[in-house]
């Protein structure tokens, strides 16, 4: 008899089948590791010292009616952020390590918007964190659960270690399906078959963006209408498609690698700089695989057990009958 399919039980499927708890706690080290390092040499002090009146508050800062602290409290708050990143990277106090990330990171990385220019390069960044604070991801391969005793550690499997991987999923693929979409409904295929690349590449080595390009590559294509309509067609499909990586598991790891080639190769010919959504693409990795595979390759494969073989005794001697026994004592 077949099951009838349930648009409930697809959906509750996705966000809570059991998973294993070490692809949560890695993908915890692995993201909040990169972040940390990331992170490190940025000084969000010099945002204490603008003049009041560029002060520009987005939604969120202007609801709530926060402010902008001056420098040396921003100093305070940023060390203390990036203890925070480093301590939820090891997994110590990983519950409480990861709200303050959280915290403060919606507040120091939401601060450089109020000025003006509003970005979008770190917003998923900040979503990260707060999926990090509400999920169990110090269960494993972390200091607490290494300092917990035996009898009360998490079960290697469990539907709390899922939807947290599935919801950086979920906001990966609206991001790049958004920018795909909103270009076909502003500019439709003339995104592509025009000169809209070719002016793109050629106006970001006149420092319009946060960051310039790190080659001369983009010069080069833009002199090329061809190529630079290959790559635009290319960059729009990437974008539109990535939905599918929601639902269709072998395409998964193959719109999940051209997301990360297409956000190196903006970076490469545009400049704008897209590296917080390349640290949030590892959250999404499978590590618990790789570290698998990594186990293999370094202790070698398992030894077959070798099967005892049933010990084989002579045939004892056949046990006399009477009479026998009887004529030879005679």
């Amino acid at each position: 008899m077949k099951r009838r399919f349930s648009p409930a039980t697809a959906w509750n499927r996705f966000w809570f089948a059991p998973g294993p708890a070490v692809r949560l706690g890695l993908a915890r080290a692995i993201f909040c590791g990169s972040a940390f390092f990331f992170y490190l040499p940025q000084d969000f002090t010099e945002w204490g010292t603008a003049a009041p009146v560029f002060w520009m508050p987005i939604w969120l800062f202007e609801t709530f009616h926060i402010p902008v602290l001056p420098s040396h409290a921003l100093g305070m708050l940023q060390t203390v952020w990036k203890a925070s990143l480093a301590l939820c990277a090891v997994g110590l106090w990983t519950r409480t390590s990861a709200f303050v990330a959280a915290a403060l990171g919606m507040y120091l990385l939401g601060l450089p918007h109020n000025f003006g220019a509003t970005q979008h390069f770190d917003t998923l960044v900040v979503f990260a964190f707060c999926i990090l604070a509400m999920s169990q991801a110090g269960d494993a391969r972390s200091l607490d659960s290494m300092l917990r005793p035996s009898r009360s550690r998490a079960p290697r499997l469990g539907a709390e270690y899922t939807w947290p991987i599935r919801a950086m999923w979920m906001l990966t693929a609206l991001v790049f399906f958004g920018a795909g979409t909103s270009k076909l409904r502003h500019s439709g295929i003339e995104w592509v078959l025009s000169d809209n690349l070719q002016l793109l590449l050629m106006r970001a080595y006149y420092h319009v963006s946060d960051g310039d390009p790190l080659t001369s590559l983009g010069l080069v294509i833009a002199q090329h209408p061809f190529a630079a309509r290959v790559f635009a067609a290319t960059a729009l499909a990437i974008e539109t498609l990535y939905i599918i990586a929601l639902f269709s598991r072998r395409a998964r790891p193959v719109i999940g690698a051209a997301g990360i080639a297409l956000l190196v190769g903006i970076r490469t010919l545009m400049g704008p700089t897209f590296e917080p959504y390349l640290i949030c693409a590892l959250f999404c990795f499978p590590w618990h695989r790789v570290e698998a595979l990594f186990v293999r390759l370094v202790t070698g494969p398992s030894p077959t057990p070798e099967i005892a073989e049933p010990r084989r005794d002579p045939p004892a001697a056949p046990t006399p009958q009477p009479a026998i026994v009887f004529r030879s004592l005679l």
